[in-house]
């Protein structure tokens, strides 16, 4: 009796194997279709081993969900987390390096829709699945691309976490900063000087940042990112916003050192990857021109 049931055991054992290795493979061989910015349908394996991301914002993204160990390749713009920049970069953005890219072979290639459509079209053209992930100009476009980033890896439960602590965050800031009326107003650098000022208009996620932080955009009439000293000097912002390496230059630049807002002080400097990308971290901006601000 004992020999029939130990007979039994391994069989079973055996069916549950091959029945796991079925499983398995299924997995491996699972594939996702969307709609990526360029209009492209997208066949994309589901959970692939390496990456190439073309996008900062898209590479912290892959950190926080779990699988930055999976990034193979990298932008120079890629700097955070630390652990990034020990990633082999090919090159930057607009200009990323197509045959290194190729020669690094990884299963997918994620960008955003700052990089060109003939540089996707050649990387597919070469055989290697890619992805462009559109940025939109507000805070949802954050979650749209986490909601992806996690169906793709598998990390749905972690991106929906990701995506509730974001926010909470952002309840919070609304519950203590946000007022109806007597909204500051808010002018964020971009560029400034001999080369023509600079800064983000309307349908920007800048933009976005400035208003959930409690702020009124000066700049939230434009369409483009030029703007006139004239207007700049007319509206005469509450406060300003500019990146911190820009800080002491832009304070000590005539005529911006004669603004109301630079005069009183009023004045922050930021990391710019805190504005410019859109990840995460997008919160921390948010809180600090809010504590700023209010």
């Amino acid at each position: 009796m004992k020999r029939i049931a130990l007979v039994f055991c391994l069989i079973g054992m055996f069916f549950a194997c091959q029945d796991s290795n079925r499983k398995s493979k299924e997995t491996q061989d699972a594939t996702l279709e969307f709609t990526d910015y360029y209009n492209r349908k997208v066949k994309v394996k589901q959970d692939p081993k390496t990456i190439i991301s073309i996008s900062p914002g898209i590479t912290e993204l892959l950190f926080d969900l779990g699988v930055g160990n999976k990034i193979i390749g990298r932008t120079t713009f890629c700097n955070y987390p630390q652990e990034a920049l020990q990633i082999e970069a090919i090159g930057g953005i607009s200009d990323a390096n197509l045959e290194k890219i190729i020669t690094l072979s990884p299963e997918i290639v994620i960008t955003s829709s700052m990089v060109r459509k003939d540089l996707v079209e050649n990387i597919e053209k070469a055989g290697i699945s890619i992805i462009c992930l559109p940025e939109r100009s507000n805070i949802e476009g954050v979650f749209n691309t986490l909601q992806i980033l996690g169906k793709i890896f598998g990390k749905e439960n972690v991106a929906d976490s990701l995506i509730n602590n974001m926010k909470n965050e952002l309840d919070e800031v609304k519950s203590h900063y946000n007022k109806e009326s007597n909204k500051p107003s808010v002018y964020y650098v971009v560029g400034y000087g001999a080369t023509g000022d600079f800064t983000a208009g309307k349908n920007t996620y800048i933009n976005e940042i400035i208003e959930l932080a409690g702020g009124i955009n000066i700049a939230n009439n434009i369409t483009n990112w030029s703007y006139s000293k004239e207007e700049l000097f007319s509206k005469q912002p509450d406060y300003i916003i500019v990146r911190q390496e820009d800080l002491n230059s832009f304070i000590n630049t005539s005529p911006y050192k004669d603004l109301n807002a630079v005069k009183q002080n009023k004045v922050l400097g930021i990391n710019s990857s805190l504005m410019d990308c859109q990840t995460c971290r997008s919160i921390e901006a948010i809180k600090k021109i809010a504590e700023f601000i209010n």
